[in-house]
């Protein structure tokens, strides 16, 4: 049996800008769904499945789309571009329990933004609360914070665009390389395993301890090496490359051609951010100085984050979205931006100590919930 999308999928829903209540004319049309793969896909030794990307069509687009087309917004933008993603029950289900924000968003989505349900993402939907733990602040910080990383590599192109390509000289390397590609890619291998061998990934532990564990080390690494979390694998790469008593010429060699390969991805992203900008969002770009879409999403993500906390509600049709809509508009210069977002990265710490959210959420109830599923859709297909 191989996989149906329109006998399979159990939900989809509106995600994006629809969902959050923010779209404008010509907003994209985000769908992101869970359907429940076959067992024979599942156990197949040559055959799986973890998410469809693409363009829906047959019965089940006709489906979805007389709900879009009798949506608010999402009905003025079926011509624009629509995006699906449909995950496996499998890996939503892990995502969520990772307190993935993109995975709770659809799990928690408005039931007015719902475009497919059906009995089973009802069963799986009254138990989304089960889902949410103190890990919330961990992973919509780490998100809201990905989004300020853009926002100041865009705004560093904005008034200091890059101007040439690298080369290899400006790195003190010759043409030809230092060493050859064999030899690099051993010696990156043994300071890999170093620092493999320093985890527990080895180690037989349940998937709860395991994460509680991985958690508690990374914090250990950060305060004993005095690093940030995004400064912590190039402390560790330091720390390994010493315990290796690599030669010191090596040690700069492998250094330098690590700095140039940074430098040259640095500007065929700079490259490929200036071929491809929205030409609108461009200008407001130009003109506000920074990208005000990513303070859109930054913003929400944090305030969103900050209400789980306190709440422990989700919600993912944002009551702020007028606000937010101005954001995106340019209503913050950047030095407001950066101290607001100052201020809710304080008060999601802050609201991480009080919260009633549990520790982390239970995992052998997870894994009771999918096996559930899995099995109540295989009957079903094989009557």
């Amino acid at each position: 049996m191989t996989l149906d999308l329109a006998r399979d999928t159990i939900f989809v829903t509106l995600a994006g800008s629809h969902a959050h209540g923010t779209a404008r004319e010509g907003s994209d049309v985000d769908l992101r769904g869970v359907c429940i793969a076959p067992l024979e896909v599942r156990v197949s030794l040559f055959r799986t499945f973890e998410q469809f990307e693409g363009i829906l069509d047959g019965p089940v687009w006709a489906q979805l789309k007389a709900r879009l087309e009798a949506h608010p917004t999402a009905c003025r933008s079926l011509d624009v571009k629509t995006e699906t993603v449909i995950f496996d029950i499998a890996k939503f289900l892990s995502l969520c329990a990772s307190a993935n924000p993109n995975a709770l968003e659809i799990l928690f989505a408005d039931e007015r933004d719902w475009v497919l349900q059906t009995p089973l993402w009802l069963r799986l939907h009254q138990e989304r609360r089960r889902f949410l733990s103190r890990k919330v602040q961990q992973t919509y910080l780490g998100y809201a914070m990905a989004q300020l990383k853009k926002i100041r590599t865009h705004r560093s192109w904005l008034l200091n665009p890059p101007g040439h390509k690298p080369t290899r000289a400006e790195f003190g390397l010759p043409d030809s390389g230092t060493m050859s590609r064999d030899d690099q890619n051993r010696i990156e291998q043994s300071i890999a395993d170093r620092i493999r061998s320093w985890g527990i990934d080895s180690l037989e532990m349940p998937k709860s301890v395991r994460i509680a564990v991985q958690d508690r080390m990374q914090s250990f690494w950060c305060d004993s090496l005095g690093a940030k979390d995004d400064e912590l694998d190039d402390k560790l790469r330091a720390v390994a490359i010493s315990a290796l008593q690599l030669p010191a010429g090596v040690v700069d060699a492998l250094n330098a051609e690590r700095k140039y390969r940074t430098a040259m991805r640095h500007w065929e992203a700079y490259e490929t951010w200036k071929s491809e900008r929205n030409p609108v969002r461009a200008e407001l770009e130009r003109e506000h100085g920074y990208d005000t879409k990513h303070a859109m999403h930054l913003l929400r993500l944090m305030q969103t984050g900050l209400e789980l906390l306190e709440t422990g509600e989700l919600r993912v049709r944002r009551p702020d979205a007028s606000e937010l809509a101005a954001v995106r508009n340019g209503k913050l210069t950047y030095e407001e931006l950066l101290a607001r977002a100052a201020d809710l990265e304080a008060r999601m710490d802050a609201a991480a100590g009080s919260t009633r959210l549990p520790a982390q959420i239970d995992f052998g109830f997870v894994d009771e919930l999918a096996l559930g599923l899995i099995r109540h859709q295989n009957q079903e297909r094989h009557g």
